[in-house]
């Protein structure tokens, strides 16, 4: 597993990309009572979720060596 640094690109398969692009956009569009949650919750659901995308800090010390 490679780990991102904030200046490489990642690239998404098409089908992914247009998944999360909706969630965000549905997201921003509606107001977040109505989800019974918070905007910083629903974003990282929906980037966990729909794109596979989690921050280095959620993997534990063996993987985190793994991806270096």
């Amino acid at each position: 597993m490679q780990a991102t640094t904030n200046n490489q690109e990642t690239y998404l398969p098409d089908h992914v990309y247009h998944a999360l692009k909706a969630k965000l956009e549905k997201l921003v569009s509606e107001p977040f009572e109505e989800c019974g949650t918070d905007p910083e919750t629903e974003i990282v659901t929906a980037l966990g979720e729909i794109g596979n995308i989690w921050p280095l800090s959620v993997l534990d010390e063996a993987q985190v060596a793994e991806a270096a």
